[in-house]
């Protein structure tokens, strides 16, 4: 067996090291088995930093890590149900664990029956080679490596290889994970495991699965560092109509994919009050293009999108075009017109407007929203109003409305200026 324990003291932090051997300490005390597994094994072979940290235990993984938190003074959640729990370390480091198992499928695309099982079970159940090697954590042979599976030879030969011809019929979500593997790591799909892929997706088996998780799949698609590799690969699988029946790779998805990279880090770099962002989901948006607004009210319902989701997909469909139209324009636009048009929106839709757009007055007035207008307030507080004899209602709304945009057009400076507007617009009912 090879032993790795060179490269792990080389990949890994001191404190992960320490963290790695405190754990093979637990599991002699507590006469356990603890293997280091999947992605984070892969990883360290290609040499590259993977903050997940997975380790499979023979034994009961939850009294494992309420004994490991307990003695670090770490922080435990549980999932009794799955034989599974997070422990979070003082420094933050996080280590999944969970109780060696195999997995049986009573009927295609359906959630496997869990059972507790082997280690060599455990990683027979996983969905490509490169994810099933491990690392064991044991005394005495603490850093070996354990290959059933020839997967070093695979990691060689960058390939995605399927563990066993019926993956795709068990679980076809992973044509979704394969894919954004080999695009992920530079690798290729080989040519079985390709075929296995292709037949799943004639056979329309994605369609059994819930589709909660297809839509994690998608998002997890949309949050890797070139989505758009993975969607164009997708469509060479023919595999978009996983996600919608209607949905194309539209021409010029590439550049515009681009364009909102470089619209976000804009955003990131120059924006006073930038808040976070959902980038995946300008990605999804811009992904759905040539699909009508009842193709996109579809897809977001029957994935169960949460609402704030769903409501900016339907925004943009609803009211992008519009307001872009009206930001293109050549002729001056007030800036309260840019903000009326532009602050209802939200940030995801706005920088994909951005993105979008093909006129340099356009993006640069977005800019101005971004940089000058948005979350920008009166002087004047709702107090001040009040004390004009103003009650709460539409009328006390509309002063308040109208005196913010006379401040964003640079007629009101002083907050004096504003009270003493708001006092000739509480005469009258507007």
């Amino acid at each position: 067996m090879k032993n790795l324990h060179d490269k792990m003291q080389h990949c890994f932090s001191e404190s992960t090291m320490m963290l790695l051997k405190k754990v093979g300490d637990i599991s002699k005390r507590m006469d356990y088995k603890a293997y280091l597994i999947g992605g984070t094994v892969r990883d360290l072979f290609l040499c590259k930093e993977n903050l997940d940290i997975d380790i499979v235990i023979e034994g009961d993984a939850i009294h494992f890590g309420e004994k490991l938190a307990h003695d670090i003074h770490g922080i435990i959640i549980s999932h009794k149900r799955f034989g599974t729990c997070t422990v979070t370390t003082p420094e933050y480091i996080k280590i999944d664990f969970a109780t060696a198992r195999r997995e049986t499928y009573a009927k295609p695309a359906a959630l496997p029956t869990v059972e507790f099982s082997s280690f060599r079970d455990d990683l027979a159940r996983r969905d490509f080679t490169v994810n099933a090697m491990a690392i064991s954590l044991n005394d005495g042979d603490f850093g070996h490596l354990i290959d059933f599976f020839d997967v070093v030879g695979d990691i060689e030969r960058k390939q995605i290889k399927a563990l066993h011809n019926k993956s795709f019929v068990d679980d076809p979500t992973r044509i979704l994970r394969g894919i954004r593997l080999e695009k992920r790591l530079g690798f290729t799909i080989e040519p079985h495991t390709a075929s296995l892929m292709r037949k799943s997706i004639e056979k329309e088996r994605y369609k059994r699965v819930e589709e909660p998780r297809l839509r994690d799949e998608i998002m997890l698609i949309l949050k890797e560092k070139e989505p758009f590799h993975i969607i164009e690969r997708m469509d060479e699988f023919r595999a978009l109509k996983i996600i919608h029946p209607y949905l194309k790779l539209h021409k010029g998805l590439n550049e515009t994919f681009t364009a909102i990279d470089e619209a976000c880090g804009w955003y990131n770099e120059n924006s006073p009050r930038k808040r976070s962002i959902e980038k995946w989901l300008i990605y999804l948006m811009a992904l759905f293009e040539d699909v009508s607004h009842d193709g996109m009210l579809y897809f977001a319902n029957k994935f169960e999108f949460k609402r704030g989701e769903r409501l900016r997909m339907l925004s943009y469909k609803k009211q992008g075009r519009k307001v872009l139209k009206t930001l293109n324009a050549k002729r001056k636009i007030l800036p309260s017109k840019i903000y009326h048009l532009l602050e209802p929106l939200s940030h995801e839709v706005t920088l994909l407007l951005m993105a979008v757009s093909r006129s340099d007055i356009g993006k640069g007035r977005i800019m101005e929203f971004f940089h000058k207008y948005n979350g920008m307030r009166t002087s004047a507080r709702g107090e001040d109003i009040k004390a004009l004899g103003v009650k709460a209602g539409p009328h006390f709304a509309k002063i308040m409305e109208k005196m913010l945009h006379k401040k964003l057009d640079g007629i009101l400076i002083t907050k004096e200026a504003e009270i003493e507007y708001a006092k000739k617009l509480a005469k009258r009912r507007l």
